[in-house]
């Protein structure tokens, strides 16, 4: 009861074993992925995967499988990688001072987006402690946890630990150890395979 559907701007789709609790506002284009919960808010123009549990404002975003933003705190613009969970009250700036278009931190330098509005780029396993605040245009590294009073820089290297100005890096079986705890808490095992891969992407971290 009281979910309202807004398909004037296009349609909204959702899955089987997706749940849409009270008080949520759907607003199309949308899809709600299997087995996906929405606990509230406003979710707009927005693609949330299978298995993501999602609460609060959230606008023209991507949120990938098993990825969890499940209070409040604005999100626009974005794409949130795979098992990421976002503590209540991250926000994300999508839209600058000066209305000016958005610079973003590529391996091969800071490119010219030509958008005007751009969030986050959120890498597989990421988290962000409560309160974090992230700049227009930030790039968190896969990995990483981001925690503290201050905010982040433009760009988070994968797997770092701790807040600016001072990085520290997750150790690789501290992070192993977490990941396993985390896919567990959504019945999803954590295979030799992916620790494999996991432990690879860990040897080939860059840094910022």
């Amino acid at each position: 009861p009281l979910v309202v559907i807004d398909a004037t701007a296009g349609p909204v789709l959702v899955r089987r074993g997706a749940t849409v609790q009270s008080f949520t506002r759907l607003v199309g284009p949308c899809i709600i992925g299997e087995g996906a919960t929405v606990s509230g808010g406003r979710v707009a123009a927005c693609s949330i995967g299978e298995r993501v549990k999602v609460n609060g404002e959230i606008s023209s975003t991507i949120m990938l499988g098993h990825c969890n933003k499940g209070h409040d705190g604005f999100v626009g613009h974005s794409v949130i990688g795979r098992w990421a969970n976002l503590g209540a009250n991250t926000v994300t700036s999508n839209l600058k001072n000066s209305y000016g278009t958005v610079q973003l931190w590529t391996p091969r330098g800071i490119a010219e987006t030509g958008l005007q509005f751009l969030g986050s780029m959120i890498g597989d396993h990421v988290k962000t402690g409560i309160g974090t605040r992230l700049t227009t245009g930030c790039v968190l590294g896969a990995g990483a946890n981001v925690f503290g009073t201050a905010m982040p820089p433009k760009v988070v290297a994968p797997f770092a630990w701790g807040e600016a100005p001072v990085w520290g890096t997750f150790a690789l079986d501290k992070f192993l150890e977490v990941t396993q705890r985390v896919m567990a808490r959504r019945d999803v095992a954590l295979g030799e395979g992916m620790r494999e891969c996991l432990a690879a992407a860990y040897a080939a971290r860059w840094s910022a």
